[in-house]
Parts: structure tokens; C-alpha cells; sequence
């Protein structure tokens, strides 16, 4: 009879020794934050959170490809730009003597020009001493027309709701003998509604 309670009031003991531990471990918490980002506007549209920054993989080019001046790499890479929530003008009362404007989108690139076309992107000057020469690069719209730095591209009109402007970009080589190395660049962009 001894032995059977001994083994109960061990087993009582190992358990509940146990218990505060669990409780214990139960209550350790932890955790983060979350940033949100983000702004109100009075424009015709928003701007998709898509296209707040964008990242364009412009891939390798050869220097072989970039070796006569005016010369470009073969394949563009191309990029979006969304627009949520557009309201636009009603054109539909719209007559000669009193013409209604559809609302148009125009984007404005600007960065660094190149100092052998200014109306193209300087490149590799994220890379110092290992950056690629005589490189810069071009913009287009979907039409295939070159964007020059600091002027609008063709002014869009806009669909109510969502839309999206399409545009590309290519390695250009002004004046040809391109070295080889970093040949990024940095584009900001702006829109203007009409």
C-alpha cells in the first residue's frame, strides 16, 4: 500500500512541477510592426501602389552591341505604369460650338541626362570606377516613339477606372565604343492631367 501511494504522490509532484512551466511558456509573446504607406490625391486618378517604385531588369547587353555611335541593344525591356480609380470628363453632351475635353494623362521622366544626348538617361553612375562608359539609357511609349528626359510623353486619354500606360527601355550607345560595367540609372516620373 506504501509503494502504490509513493508512486501516486510522484507522479503528482512530476505533473504539476510541470504545469507552471507550460503556463509559463504560454505567456511569452512576440512580434513587429507594419508600415503603411500611402497619400490622398484630388487628381483625375491614383496611382496603383504597383507603380509607386518600379524595378526594370535591363539584363546584359555586349559591349560588341554597343560599339558604333547611335547603336541599341535589340530587345526592350518594358514597364507599367497603373492608374486606379479615374474619373473622367463627360464628353458625351460634347458638341463643335461647345467641345468637352476627354481628361488626358502625360508622364514627365526626369533624371540624369547623358552628356552625349540629353534626352536619354545617364547610366552606370551607381557603379564608380567599375561603371560602364558611353552607355546611356532610352525611354519609349507603347507606340515605340522616343521619351526625352524632362518633356511629356503623348498625353493619354483615360478610360474610367483603371488604366495602364506602357512603356520601354533600351540600352543606347550615343557614341558608340561602350565599356563594360554597372550601367544603371534612376528615373523619377510624373503626371499631369487634361
Amino acid at each position: 500500500m506504501k509503494l502504490k501511494f509513493k508512486k501516486r504522490a510522484l507522479l503528482v509532484l512530476g505533473v504539476s512541477a510541470l504545469l507552471p512551466m507550460g503556463s509559463a511558456l504560454a505567456a511569452t509573446t512576440s512580434g513587429g510592426s507594419v508600415n503603411f504607406n500611402g497619400s490622398v490625391v484630388t487628381s483625375a486618378c491614383a496611382i496603383s501602389a504597383n507603380s509607386a517604385n518600379i524595378n526594370v531588369d535591363m539584363g546584359e547587353v555586349r559591349t560588341a552591341t554597343l560599339a558604333a555611335a547611335g547603336s541599341e541593344a535589340s530587345m526592350a525591356k518594358t514597364f507599367s505604369i497603373a492608374f486606379e480609380d479615374c474619373v473622367i470628363a463627360d464628353t458625351s453632351a460634347s458638341t463643335d460650338a461647345n467641345p468637352i475635353a476627354a481628361t488626358t494623362v502625360a508622364v514627365t521622366f526626369s533624371g540624369t541626362p547623358d552628356a552625349n544626348d540629353a534626352r536619354s538617361l545617364a547610366a552606370g553612375l551607381n557603379g564608380g570606377s567599375a561603371s560602364a562608359q558611353n552607355v546611356a539609357i532610352r525611354l519609349y511609349d507603347e507606340q515605340g516613339n522616343v521619351v526625352k528626359l524632362g518633356e511629356a510623353a503623348t498625353a493619354i486619354p483615360l478610360r474610367k477606372g483603371s488604366n495602364t500606360l506602357n512603356f520601354s527601355a533600351k540600352y543606347y550607345s550615343p557614341t558608340g565604343s561602350a565599356t563594360a560595367g554597372d550601367a544603371s540609372a534612376v528615373a523619377t516620373y510624373t503626371v499631369t492631367y487634361s
